[in-house]
């Protein structure tokens, strides 16, 4: 009798996520498994258990599992591991089996993976050189860009990040509509330097097709070098180290490359690809969200903004001429600094970054008092920080600056009387409709007071910078005839990933907010791929089932969510964080995804697309407002720093005056007198730029890039389960898997069908329609049909009066529901072992017959002698 060989399945782990076993079998609810105990989490891997130390024995209850099946391996006969570089080629595709390929090529050295249009890059933690030479760029190029292929030209080439930019090229120059490339994952996976690596390979590509040594890396050209050196530019002043990352991006950048598309009606009728090409003319850049806390406070293991430690690394001379007192300072010296846990980020120091600082800032025009005002600006933050005060000893409500040493410098600095620092510091300007009056300050909310000023002047510096790079690298001001042409443009996003700490703050909500956001596009974009898919096999659009994130969008940003409330609390008079918790708790106690707690009545939850967060509201209401008091803007003013007196109010990336809008014909309604009582929030400015961003990304086609950090210890090769199926989860890849195969969670080509379950084929009872006339790749699909029929009768489902079955064969592919794939591998072992019971019988039949025959032929032979 032939023995049932057992089927690969995967099972849940709380410390390893998914662990390898073998289904025995099952009935009802449970499953008797065999789990092959291995060394550790890296040593866990789908091999049939050939590595295992041991095995044992377990019940599982199949009530865990989604409708009741466990999740099937993507293995061999003998149970080893089948890697695809695209995850579309899974037959089985699910949770486990995207960790267990994403594992396989991690190991082996390969950081990309495919996944349809999604590219998902694996920080690998070291170079691959070999992956990046100019050779391999230009490979990319020709295959994806400028050859001509039939079928699918990424089926030439491994999954790489220059897939992505190539093909966005391709889609701009060829098809004439703007591309984006949307670049997400947390902090330390890798994302930055994606973006660079894809920023590079469209400066290459958009160079044509490549002549004579595909080595040279000679190749420069002034518009791109300037280009590529605002990313380190803007690293400097908007990165910090952090626990996770020391180059971490605390602030969410949207660059655009902007080209010339020359003239439309000559490439019309171009006849060859490099006559339609179009050359990179000048960028522009977005920034969005800068962690404007990490200027006055930071963690002991982590660091505030790189620049900070550039400056006070700098040459004594050099921090003279900037302000007679930093010379002789050190990190020490200011509050905000303190001791750093390293003076190294990247291999470099700080002082050597500093010189690269500067030299960045010549190329884009930031010299002389430019230069010298934003350095002092600086400077100003870090004195604002050593700032003190106490309480005033003839009344307890008031406060005095306690070292006079430390304010006189700062007044010094920013060209300002100490009598205007004093009041616009301890004072408190306060005026409604009809009054005018002022409220003095203790020592607490003065230094408050400081530390807001502080934070004010470091974020518009930096925008003031962003703008500065903007005039430098902008089409329009640095390309012929830039003011008058309409410029292509592949945009690049990189902005923070989804966020679940162990105390959430009003940061991470708005930073879950915008990935919300992203998510409904992305749901989109991969809803807009498994429709074409479908329309290809001919398969009916309505299978296509999934679950959008709109209730979770509603109770954000809803006429009675979180943003609304949040905001009505923040003009309210006396406002505070546990009356917007209140309010937001009532006004939306309808909403499913709204976690109420139950412990602590300041603490809220929502179901994210990513899980489950909850977040504490303490200081959610200070955190919204974004208005700088008005006895700070008028001290401000007064100051001898452009930076600080001009653009404080300035809350622009470009200094390009926005296009005006149409005119309605209306008269405008009356404006309200101004006051102080009421201003924009931090959200609203934030959802209005937000918006601004989702408008822009729906004017292109857009392609995504999902970064995984796979280890906390940033070492090579190795991968933590638990934490990379969590990135995952945040990133969207399940989300977009669950979609993709909502109806059919498994799928085979015709032929592998046709050959892999033919003995399951009753021809008698289910006859195939196809017929000789056909082509061969339409009778497969009649075959298939009838195979299938036959092999999954038992898995049909009666619907009213409609007969549900458990698969759909399209034109190239057999798409299979929850549990028929599993359900043919199981019974294909029984008719594998029926069938070899037979051929044994015929075998045995045939050597005992020829035995006998031998034995008669000896005796005949014997009884002749």
């Amino acid at each position: 009798m032939g023995k049932k060989k057992a089927a690969f399945v995967f099972l849940k782990d709380p410390e390893n996520a998914w662990i390898p076993a073998k289904l025995l079998k099952s009935s009802g609810n449970v499953a008797d498994v065999q789990i092959p105990q291995y060394k550790d989490e890296q040593s866990t891997i789908c091999d049939g258990g050939k590595s295992a130390k041991k095995w044992i024995e377990a019940e599982v209850d199949l009530s865990d599992y989604n409708r009741g099946v466990l999740p099937m391996q993507n293995v061999d006969e003998n149970g080893n591991m089948r890697a695809f570089p695209d995850m579309v080629n899974l037959p089985f595709l699910h949770e486990p089996a995207i960790l267990y390929n994403l594992k396989d090529r991690h190991v082996n050295g390969k950081p990309y993976t495919r996944t349809g249009d999604i590219i998902i890059a694996v920080n690998p933690f070291q170079w691959f050189k070999e992956i990046y030479t100019e050779k391999v760029r230009n490979r990319y190029a020709r295959v994806l860009v400028w050859e001509n292929t039939d079928g699918d030209p990424r089926n030439q080439v491994e999954p790489h990040v220059y897939e992505t930019s190539a093909l966005a090229y391709k889609g701009l120059a060829f098809d004439g509509h703007d591309q984006s490339i949307l670049v997400s994952g947390e902090s330390g996976a890798g994302k930055t330097e994606t973006v660079k690596i894809c920023m590079n390979h469209i400066a290459s590509v958009q160079r044509g097709p490549t002549k004579g040594n595909v080595e040279d890396t000679k190749f420069s050209d002034p518009i791109v070098n300037r280009i590529m050196e605002s990313n380190p530019l803007l690293e400097t002043f908007g990165n910090a180290k952090t626990r996770r990352n020391d180059n971490s991006s605390r602030f969410g950048k949207y660059t655009q490359l902007q080209f010339d598309m020359g003239n439309a009606s000559k490439k019309q009728f171009a006849a060859d690809k490099a006559s339609r090409m179009c050359n990179l003319a000048g960028s522009k850049c977005e920034v969005y969200l800068l962690e404007k806390n990490r200027v006055t406070t930071h963690d002991t293991t982590e660091r505030t903004y790189h620049s900070f430690y550039q400056l006070l690394a700098a040459p004594d001379k050099e921090k003279a001429e900037i302000w007679s007192e930093l010379k002789g300072t050190d990190y020490n010296s200011f509050a905000y600094i303190g001791t750093p846990p390293t003076d190294t980020i990247e291999g470099k120091k700080d002082g050597d970054h500093w010189q690269t600082t500067n030299e960045i800032l010549e190329t884009i025009n930031v010299k002389g008092s430019s230069r010298r005002d934003l350095m002092r600006a600086m400077c100003v933050v870090l004195q604002l920080g050593n700032v003190s005060f106490m309480k005033d000893p003839k009344d307890d409500d008031r406060s005095v600056v306690k070292d006079r040493g430390e304010f006189d410098k700062l007044a010094g600095l920013m060209g300002v009387t100490n009598q205007d620092l004093v009041d616009c510091l301890t004072e408190r300007t306060m005026k409604t409709r009809n009054e005018t009056y002022k409220v003095p300050l203790n020592a607490d909310v003065a230094k408050e007071s400081a530390d807001a000023f502080a934070k004010e002047i470091y974020s518009k510096l930096f925008l003031w910078l962003v703008r500065a790079l903007n005039d430098a690298t902008c089409a329009e001001l640095n390309y012929e005839d830039g003011m008058s042409k309409n410029f292509g443009v592949i945009g690049l996003l990189d902005i923070f990933g989804f966020e679940s700490f162990v105390r959430n703050r009003f940061e991470q909500l708005c930073i879950n907010y915008a990935n919300e956001k992203l998510q409904a596009k992305f749901t989109e974009d991969i809803f807009r791929s498994v429709q074409e898919e479908y329309e290809f096999e001919g398969i009916p659009l309505d299978e296509i089932k999934y679950d959008d994130n709109t209730d979770v969008l509603d109770l954000i940003e809803g006429k009675a969510g979180l943003l609304a409330m949040l905001n009505e609390e923040c003009v309210r008079p006396k406002g505070n964080d546990d009356a917007f918790v209140a309010k937001a708790l009532a006004a939306n106690k309808k909403s499913p995804c709204l976690i109420a707690s139950k412990t602590n009545r300041r603490e809220f939850g929502i179901h994210h697309y990513a899980g489950k967060v909850m977040y504490d509201a303490e200081g959610f209401v200070g955190s919204n407002v974004d208005t700088l008091p008005t006895d700070l803007e008028e001290c401000a003013v007064k100051s001898n720093n452009e930076i600080i007196s001009k653009h404080l109010s300035n809350d622009k990336s470009s200094n390009l005056a926005s296009k005006p809008k149409a005119s309605t014909g209306k008269k405008a309604a009356p404006r309200r007198a101004k006051s102080n009582l009421v201003a924009a929030t931090v959200w609203t400015k934030y959802k209005s730029q937000l918006m601004s961003l989702m408008n822009m990304l729906a004017q292109t086609n857009s392609r995504y890039i999902r970064c995984i950090k796979p280890n906390t210890y940033k070492k090579p090769s190795i991968m933590q389960h638990l934490s990379t199926i969590e990135q995952l989860r945040c990133a969207g890849v399940v989300a977009a898997v669950t979609l993709s195969r909502s109806a059919f969670p498994n799928r085979l080509e015709n032929s592998v069908v046709r050959f892999r379950f033919s003995t399951m084929w009753d021809r008698s009872k289910y006859p195939s329609q196809g017929n000789n006339k056909m082509s061969p790749e339409e009778k497969m699909k009649y075959d298939c049909d009838a195979l299938l029929t036959s092999a999954l009768k038992p898995k049909e489902v009666k619907e009213g009066k409609k007969v549900m079955k458990a698969f759909v064969v399209g034109k190239t592919r057999s798409y299979f529901r929850m549990g028929a794939l599993e359900y043919l591998e199981s019974n294909r072992t029984k008719e594998i072992g029926t069938q070899a019971v037979s051929i044994q019988r015929y075998v045995r039949g045939w050597l005992v017959r020829k035995k006998t025959k031998q034995a008669d032929g000896a005796r005949r032979k014997a009884a002749r002698v």
